[in-house]
């Protein structure tokens, strides 16, 4: 037990030579243990320790808990704080709800102290009972073990450890430590599968931290393989980068096994911000694909999928990503995305089919244009045509896919589309024998 602690601990990496561990300590006996530990071997360790009780105020017995804390701490001359929540009476969701207030306050420690890691006392036993948590819960693959030795600045050196070894310690080192009332009562799921399931388990395999540690060793292999093949796929020809948007090949990626799938895409998401798949969101995910309807579109964390003719297409989704501009006669627009200027010119000998460029009757035109991003409701009548359209139907007959159509701007006088941009000029401002006033209207994606 002393060498597997030491050597996880050694293993992590930190600021300083000396590490400043925050240990999160309730005054239960995995705690408490935990706390002795480290006391006893702080010079093997050479690190700083500092204790955190978190208060909830929750249960008869906080105060005492509390108390074997402070005394301990006191006795061994350990930075200590004590932190009180209010009372609250909570319904539904308690362990989470408890647990989220926890970590809140340990971080505002930790950030307080400057302390390079928040230490709790998890153990093995817990991982098993996690693991039977989310598979009732129908968890993904990559949570059943989910209690993670390291996860950011929170670190877990028991997890490797059984109760019993820790309540021999516990035992050999006269530990003083208290019982939280609430462990004893099985409406809560955790202390249910503690209480009444696990020790059925024991019965059938007495060593049950035997298969369970050779199914956390299973999972490990499984998501290596699928770390591995992902970053394979990320760097083959299947999968093209134009600027914001990733164009992946829609017959090979829907023939890759869901999993596949699943990592491909949490790794494009999570470009900007960190991202998990919940379960409920999995099954749209499979059903979204699956059904593989052209034009249809999801959108998770903020990346849009759009499935098109050839391609899964994917772009981040930008807020506030609406373009409305006012530009006079030879004023111009120039930024990172676009470039657009117009002004008043004669009548062209003849019509380029630079699709940037457009000469169109400005009798009607007001002082100025706008420039504006499409809305779903707006119409024109496309150049040639008499009916009038509306611009969505006719981008999706150009076939261009939705991530494209959100790229579309229009040019406009007053509420008449001129133009939509690059693409088609209103049949209403064609330039005709009477045409007294032209415009020349340049307009450049980049």
């Amino acid at each position: 037990m002393k060498n597997r602690i030491i050597s996880r601990i050694k293993s992590l990496s930190y600021k300083n030579d000396s590490p400043h561990f925050l240990l999160a300590v309730s005054g239960g006996i995995d705690s408490m243990v935990m706390l002795d530990f480290f006391v006893k071997n702080q010079s093997n360790l050479d690190c700083k320790i500092s204790v955190c009780h978190i208060n909830h105020n929750y249960h008869s017995k906080s105060l005492k808990m509390s108390k074997i804390v402070s005394n301990y701490c006191n006795k061994n001359n350990i930075e200590y704080s004590n932190v009180v929540l209010k009372k609250q009476v909570l319904n539904n969701n308690i362990e989470s709800r408890l647990r989220k207030k926890r970590y809140n306050e340990l971080e505002k420690i930790r950030k307080n102290i400057s302390a390079d890691y928040i230490v709790t006392a998890h153990h093995f036993d817990d991982q098993i009972e996690t693991a039977l948590m989310r598979i009732l819960n129908s968890s993904s693959l990559d949570s059943i073990m989910g209690i993670k030795t390291l996860n950011n600045i929170i670190f877990r050196p028991l997890i490797d450890i059984s109760k019993d070894e820790i309540n021999s310690y516990a035992k050999k080192n006269k530990i003083i430590y208290g019982i939280d009332p609430t462990n004893n009562d099985i409406s809560l799921t955790r202390n249910f599968l503690r209480k009444k399931v696990v020790p059925l388990l024991e019965k059938i395999k007495p060593n049950l931290a035997i298969p369970f540690k050779d199914l956390e060793n299973k999972i490990d292999d499984v998501k290596d393989v699928i770390h591995f093949s992902t970053n394979q796929f990320m760097n083959s020809e299947y999968i093209k980068i134009d600027k914001e948007i990733i164009y992946i090949d829609k017959n090979y990626f829907l023939g890759l096994p869901f999993l596949m799938q699943v990592s491909i895409l949490r790794i494009i998401a999570s470009e900007t911000k960190k991202f998990y798949f919940s379960k409920n969101l999995l099954r749209e995910l499979k059903a979204f694909l699956r059904k593989n309807i052209t034009g249809s579109t999801k959108i998770i964390n903020n990346c849009i999928i759009n499935i098109d003719r050839e391609f899964i297409i994917l772009r981040m989704s930008k807020e506030n990503n609406n373009i409305y501009c006012k530009v006079g006669a030879g004023k111009k627009v120039d930024n990172d995305n676009f470039y657009f200027t117009w002004n008043y010119d004669k009548k062209p000998n003849r019509f380029s089919k630079d699709s940037s460029v457009e000469y169109v009757d400005a009798s009607k035109f007001d002082k100025q244009l706008l420039i504006r991003s499409i809305d779903k409701n707006d119409k024109f009548t496309p150049l040639g045509m008499r009916g009038t359209k509306k611009v969505n139907d006719y981008l999706s007959d150009q076939k261009k896919s939705s991530i494209l159509k959100s790229d579309i701007l229009a040019i406009c006088n007053n509420n008449d589309i001129v133009w939509v941009a690059g693409e088609r000029i209103n049949n209403k401002y064609r330039i005709t024998k009477d045409s007294k006033v032209v415009a020349k209207l340049n307009f450049l994606r980049k």
